[in-house]
């Protein structure tokens, strides 16, 4: 008797996909996460970082997402990001 195939869309997390690079394709992360911030710490103050191919969107000193290089980042796009990336204030 064959098992019964399922057809549920399998997702995949970052935290996998991270793995994955690293324990399989041989990714230095580390070294590559250092090679990223030094990049970026040369711009450092402003939002968004253009550097090494792509834009890095900087709050408080963290880069918290990439977008496309070629992709220009309007004023509310950005403010939205940034927005949204600020983490939750403690009470």
């Amino acid at each position: 008797m064959a098992a019964s195939m399922n057809h549920e869309p399998v997702h995949v997390t970052d935290h996998a996909m991270i793995l994955y690079m690293q324990l399989v394709l041989g990714v230095d992360i580390e070294q590559l996460r250092t090679h990223i911030a030094e990049a970026a710490r040369r711009h450092q103050g402003a939002p968004c970082v253009r550097t090494l191919g792509a834009r890095f969107l900087l709050v408080n000193g963290r880069i918290v997402t990439t977008i496309g290089g070629h992709s220009v980042p309007g004023h509310e796009m950005l403010t939205r990001l940034m927005r949204d990336s600020e983490p939750a204030e403690v009470v």
